[in-house]
C-alpha cells in the first residue's frame, strides 16, 4: 500500500482492514502522526514514513514483532518509543543523525544487519555495549560521541573485532572537550576492527598516540581509504604498519604530527590539510610510487615544496596547491618529476612569486589554474606545454611579465582577471576558442592576444576601468566567433568600426554596464548569423544602428539607455524576432512597426516614461502569446488588438494617462488560449471594461 494524501484520521480507520499488509509505504505523505492502529499489522515487514511530518511514533509500533525495515529519515521525528527494542525480527532501521533523540536499548535488536550510526549516551541503553549483541550488522556505521566511552574494557564491549561484514568504520569524538581527561588512545585501543576493513575516518581524536593496531602491520590488509581528520594532539604515528592496499589517505588538523608511516605501495590519493608543519609532505610522499593526485592545502608555516617530495613517482596527474600563505616557492625538481601530470592547480598562495622552471617538461598538462597568488611576477614557459588545454589565471595582482615564444598548440580556453601590472603575453594561440579578459587596468591583453587568433569563438571582455575602445583590427584573422560579451567598462566610448566586420558567425552580442558608450559602429547591419542582441545599463546609448541585414534575430531586450530616443529604423527586417524587450528607456516617445513582425511572440514594454502611443502593426503582430505594456505614465492609446488571438499572457497596468483598453466583446471572445490577464492603474476616468467570461486567472 502506498499513499501520498491521507490524513492521519482517514488513515487510522483503513489501516485495521488490511491485516495481512506486508509492505507500507507513506514516503512524504501528507501526515503528521501515525495512528495507534497501526499496531494491529502484525504481519507488516516494511514501513517508511521517511519525509513525513511526524514527530512521534506511537507505543504500539513496538507490536510489530515481524517488521524487518523500517524507515523513519525524517526531520520532524523527535523520539522513538522504548518499544521499539520489542522489534526483535527488524534487520534494516534507516534514520537521520541529529534529527531525534538516538533511540534506547538497540542491543536487543539482535537481528539488525543495517545500521549506518550509533551515538553513544550516558544513560542506559545508549552506551557502547548496546553494539556487542548486534553480531549481524554490515556495510558501513558510524560511532559518535565516543567521549562518553569511560575506558578500553567498555570499549570492548563494542566486539567491533567479531563484526566482520563491516567494510566501513567511523569512529568520531565530540569538539571542544577538556584536555585534562585524556583517555582517547585506550577507548580506539579497545575499538580494534577486524582486518578485512575497507574504509576508516577517525576524526577529533585527541591522544598523543595511537592504539597499537593502529601502527602494526597485521590489520590492514584490506584497508583501502583512511581518513585521519582534527587529531590537534597526536604527535607520533609511527611503527611498522604496512597499508598494502591502502589507495586513499587523508590527513587534516594534525597540527603537532613529526612522523607518519611510509609504506602505501598501492597509494593513489593524499590530501594533506590545515597542518602546520610540511612534515607529512616529505615524510610520506618521497616514498610513494604509485600516487595520481595529490592535494596540499591550509598549510600556513609551509615555505616551499621540498626537493625530492616525488622523486620516486611517475604518475602523478592531479596536483592541487591551495591556501598556502607562507609558500614562496616550488623546488625546482617537483615539475621534473611529473611528467603524466594533467591538471595542475595553485590558490591562495599570496607569496609565491614564481613558479619553478620545469613547467616545460610538463608534456601531459591540459589544465594550469593559477588563482589570487598576487605576489606572482613571472610564469617561465619558455617552451610550450604541447598538451595544455584551459589556462586560467586569476588575481596575479603583480604578474608583469608572461613572455617567450611559447607556443600553446591545444590550448581552448584562456582567462586572464584582475592581472593589473600584466605588460606582455605569448600570441600563439593556434585553437584558442574561449579567451576571457577581466577586470585589467589596460588593454594591452586584448590587442595584443586577439589579433592573432584564428580559431576564437567566445569573447568576453569585463570590468576594464580604463579601456576606452575597443581597438581596430582585434578581430582581423578571427572567422569564427559566435559570442561577444562586452560588460562593465566604465570609461568605454567607442567600438572600432571593423570589429563587427570580422564577425560574420557572431551569434550573440551582449553590451552591458558600459555607461559612456554613445553609439554602436555601423557594421552591425554585416552580422548576418546574430541570434541574440543584449542592450544593458548603457545609460548614454543614444543610437542602436540596426538598418537591415538581421533576418536571424530572434532575442532582443534592451533595458536602462536613457539616452536612447527611437528603436532601429530596421526593426521590421528582423523577420525571426520572437522576443523583444524595452524596459527603462525613458526618452523612447514611440515604436516604429508598421507591417508587423510576424514571428514575435513576447513584447514587454515597460517604464519608458515619455512613451505616448504603441504601432498601429501592433495588430499585426499575429503570434503575439505575451504582451506586457506597464509603468508607461505617459502612453494614451492602445491600438487594436483584435488580432491576437494566439495570447496567452496579457499585462496592461500602472499606464496613468491610459484613456481606452481595446477589450471589445468580439476580442475578448476569440482569446481561447489566454491563461492569465492582469489590468489595472489607469487613467482615473476609465473605470470600466467590457464584460466577458473566461476561464482564465485576472487581476485588476
Amino acid at each position: 500500500m502506498r499513499t501520498k494524501n491521507l490524513e492521519g484520521e482517514v488513515l487510522g480507520n483503513i489501516l485495521p482492514r488490511f491485516k495481512g499488509l506486508r509492505v507500507l509505504k507513506l514516503e512524504e505523505a501528507d501526515i503528521d502522526e501515525l495512528p495507534i492502529s497501526i499496531g494491529k499489522l502484525k504481519h507488516l515487514r516494511y514501513l517508511d514514513i521517511s519525509g513525513t511530518m511526524v514527530e512521534r511514533l506511537p507505543q504500539s509500533v513496538g507490536k510489530l514483532y515481524n517488521l524487518q525495515t523500517l524507515r523513519i529519515e525524517s526531520f520532524y521525528l523527535e523520539k522513538c518509543p522504548k518499544e521499539l527494542q520489542n522489534l526483535i525480527n527488524l534487520r534494516h532501521i534507516y534514520f537521520k543523525k541529529n534529527a531525534m533523540d538516538f533511540p534506547v536499548g538497540m542491543g536487543r535488536l539482535s537481528n539488525l544487519r543495517s545500521l549506518s550510526y550509533f551515538i553513544v549516551g550516558k544513560e542506559k541503553g545508549r552506551g557502547i555495549e548496546e553494539l556487542g549483541g548486534l553480531k549481524h550488522l554490515k556495510g558501513k556505521i558510524s560511532i559518535y560521541h565516543l567521549e562518553h566511552v569511560r575506558d578500553i574494557e567498555e570499549a570492548k564491549k563494542a566486539k567491533l573485532a567479531e563484526k566482520t561484514n563491516i567494510r566501513k568504520l567511523k569512529f568520531e569524538w565530540g569538539e571542544g572537550r577538556s584536555s585534562a581527561i585524556n583517555n582517547d588512545r585506550d577507548v580506539l585501543e579497545g575499538l580494534a576492527p577486524h582486518s578485512e576493513l575497507g574504509i576508516l575516518k577517525i576524526c577529533n581524536f585527541s591522544s598523543d598516540q595511537f592504539p597499537s593496531w593502529m601502527t602494526s602491520g597485521n590489520l590492514f590488509s584490506s584497508l583501502k581509504i583512511l581518513s585521519i581528520d582534527n587529531a590537534k594532539n597526536l604527535i607520533e604515528w609511527t611503527g611498522a604498519a604496512i597499508f598494502p592496499r591502502l589507495e586513499e589517505l587523508f590527513l587534516r588538523n594534525c597540527n603537532q604530527l613529526k612522523s607518519a608511516p611510509t609504506h602505501f605501495p598501492c597509494l593513489q590519493k593524499l590530501t594533506i590539510d590545515s597542518m602546520d608543519s610540511g612534515m607529512p609532505i616529505a615524510n610520506i610522499s618521497t616514498q610513494l610510487t604509485t600516487l595520481s593526485h595529490l592535494t596540499i592545502k591550509e598549510m600556513k608555516e609551509l615555505a616551499s615544496l621540498p626537493e625530492g617530495m616525488l622523486k620516486k613517482n611517475k604518475k602523478l596527474s592531479y596536483l592541487a596547491i591551495r591556501s598556502c600563505p607562507d609558500l614562496t616557492c616550488i623546488a625546482a625538481d617537483v615539475f621534473g618529476c611529473c611528467a603524466s601530470l594533467e591538471s595542475l592547480r595553485i590558490y591562495g598562495c599570496p607569496n609565491l612569486r614564481t613558479l619553478p622552471d620545469g613547467l616545460h617538461t610538463l608534456l601531459s598538462l591540459k589544465e594550469l589554474i593559477i588563482r589570487d597568488c598576487k605576489s606572482l611576477e613571472c610564469i617561465p614557459v619558455t617552451q610550450g606545454l604541447a598538451s595544455l588545454c584551459k589556462f586560467p589565471i586569476d588575481n596575479a595582482k603583480n604578474l608583469i611579465e608572461w613572455t617567450g615564444a611559447a607556443i600553446f598548440p591545444r590550448l581552448e580556453e584562456l582567462f586572464l582577471r584582475n592581472c593589473n601590472q600584466l605588460k606582455s603575453a605569448p600570441t600563439h594561440f593556434p585553437c584558442l576558442q574561449k579567451l576571457t579578459i577581466d577586470s585589467m587596468d589596460s588593454g594591452m591583453p586584448i590587442a595584443n592576444i586577439s589579433t592573432q587568433l584564428t580559431t576564437l569563438t567566445h569573447l568576453t571582455i569585463k570590468e576594464m576601468e580604463e579601456l576606452a575602445s575597443l581597438p581596430e583590427g582585434m578581430l582581423k584573422k578571427n572567422k569564427n566567433l559566435s559570442y561577444l560579451e562586452i560588460r562593465s567598462c566604465p570609461d568605454l566610448t567607442c567600438i572600432a568600426a571593423d570589429v563587427f566586420g570580422c564577425c560574420a558567425s557572431l551569434e550573440s552580442l551582449s553590451i552591458s554596464w558600459c555607461p559612456n558608450l554613445r553609439t554602436l559602429p555601423d557594421g552591425l547591419h554585416t552580422l548576418l548569423s546574430l541570434k541574440e542582441l543584449i542592450i544593458r545599463n548603457c545609460d548614454s546609448l543614444e543610437c542602436i544602428p540596426v538598418t537591415q541585414g538581421h533576418a536571424s534575430l530572434c532575442k532582443f531586450p534592451i533595458f536602462k539607455c536613457l539616452e536612447l530616443c527611437i528603436l532601429p529604423e530596421g526593426l521590421e527586417c528582423c523577420t525571426s524576432l520572437r522576443r523583444l524587450i524595452i524596459d527603462e528607456c525613458s526618452k523612447i516617445t514611440s515604436i516604429s512597426i508598421t507591417h508587423g513582425l510576424p514571428s514575435l511572440c513576447e513584447l514587454e514594454i515597460s517604464n519608458c516614461d515619455e512613451l505616448s502611443s504603441l504601432p498601429n502593426g501592433l495588430q499585426h503582430c499575429t503570434s503575439l502569446e505575451h504582451l506586457s505594456i506597464t509603468y508607461c505614465p505617459n502612453l494614451e492609446a492602445i491600438p487594436s488588438l483584435d488580432s491576437l488571438t494566439q495570447l496567452r499572457q496579457l499585462e496592461i497596468y500602472n499606464c496613468d494617462g491610459l484613456k481606452g483598453v481595446p477589450l471589445t466583446s468580439a476580442f475578448t471572445a476569440s482569446l481561447t488560449r489566454l491563461k492569465e490577464l492582469e489590468i489595472g492603474g489607469f487613467w482615473k476616468e476609465l473605470d470600466f471594461f467590457p464584460a466577458f467570461q473566461s476561464d482564465v486567472s485576472t487581476s485588476t
